[in-house]
């Protein structure tokens, strides 16, 4: 047994297919069927139940990757410790929520790639929720969520950003005109599932206010919503991070709701200390953070936890934005 067939046997448990596992290795897939051949000769034990649908883990084979997991994952950053300080290298796996891809991640991420080509960076986008279980089953290393107690993690507040009722484009909301959470009671809704923590904050707020609420469809994808809303299907409520794209092409429109808001955090596992990647991979969040929301270019996010204020300064600086593009 070797770490390159564990390595090997926790791709194929990830995808659950053999041909799958070999694309993304970049092996083929005779060479890895031996490999895992190997391995189970090794252990005396059958890892996977082959079917015409793919592969499905025995119990032995459950067993293994619950250890291998964390095995691989503190082989690597054992790697990443001991290198050079003074030229990042090694794996570092970031989880992102999808509401921020155009306001942070993408940019994000070129911006590292760009100037730490050593590192090699593996996103992991998915909802809070399960990037939090990523970081507690040693998956990912670091992620952004919308913070709920975290469970035990090491959690740093980033910011706060206030919710926005959104509305097709021809119902000309304003971005400066501030609503109570009324004007959205009884409207017909798409929010994202239960699972979501936007779904949490909304719900508790509706509840603490006794206000009816009327779901039509949840979905965690914000631009399918965002895409439904501008055809008239229904109103959401997001935060300005999920909805920038589609306002600054005239397809929605939208204002921010009193009292309404999420905090955003920068979470990472209670007994490791960041490695050098990640440390470089916070603080040039932290840059762009700060740099957006200082510049007027984050409407209704604050760096403090205050609730977020839509000041007439803030709001021109942000429309001004939306008129020039993205």
């Amino acid at each position: 047994m070797n770490l390159r067939q564990i390595r090997y046997f926790l791709e194929i448990a990830e995808h659950g297919n053999f041909t799958r596992a070999s694309e993304v290795l970049n092996i083929a897939q005779p060479a890895l069927s031996r490999q895992i051949r190997l391995l189970e000769e090794d252990l005396g034990e059958t890892l996977f139940i082959r079917s015409g649908h793919g592969v499905a883990l025995t119990a032995a084979g459950k067993a293994l990757r619950e250890r291998a997991t964390v095995l691989v994952y503190e082989f690597d950053k054992l790697r990443d410790v001991v290198s050079d300080q003074s030229e990042p290298r090694g794996h570092l796996t970031v989880g992102l929520p999808p509401a921020i891809s155009h306001m942070v991640s993408i940019e994000l991420i070129d911006a590292y790639c760009r100037q730490y080509a050593d590192v090699h960076l593996h996103i992991r986008e998915g909802i809070s929720l399960d990037l939090i279980a990523g970081i507690q089953q040693s998956k990912i290393d670091c992620a952004i969520v919308v913070s709920d107690e975290n469970q035990g993690l090491r959690s740093e507040f980033l910011f706060r950003e206030t919710l926005f009722l959104v509305a097709p484009a021809s119902e000309k909301y304003e971005l400066n005109q501030l609503l109570t959470l009324d004007s959205a009671a009884g409207k017909p809704l798409i929010l994202t599932n239960r699972m979501n923590n936007f779904r949490v904050a909304i719900e508790d707020a509706f509840g603490r206010n006794q206000l009816p609420m009327r779901v039509l469809a949840d979905s965690n994808s914000t631009s399918m919503i965002a895409a439904l809303v501008a055809k008239g299907t229904a109103y959401s409520i997001l935060p300005y991070c999920a909805i920038d794209a589609a306002l600054s092409h005239g397809l929605i429109s939208a204002s921010p709701i009193d009292g309404l808001f999420v905090d955003w955090a920068f979470v990472s596992p209670p007994q490791t200390e960041l490695t050098i990647p990640a440390k470089l991979f916070h603080q040039m969040l932290l840059d762009q953070i700060h740099r957006k929301v200082e510049g007027n270019n984050w409407l209704g996010a604050v760096l403090t936890t205050t609730p977020a204020p839509i000041s007439a300064d803030n709001q021109q600086a942000s429309i001004d934005m939306l008129g020039n593009g993205p």
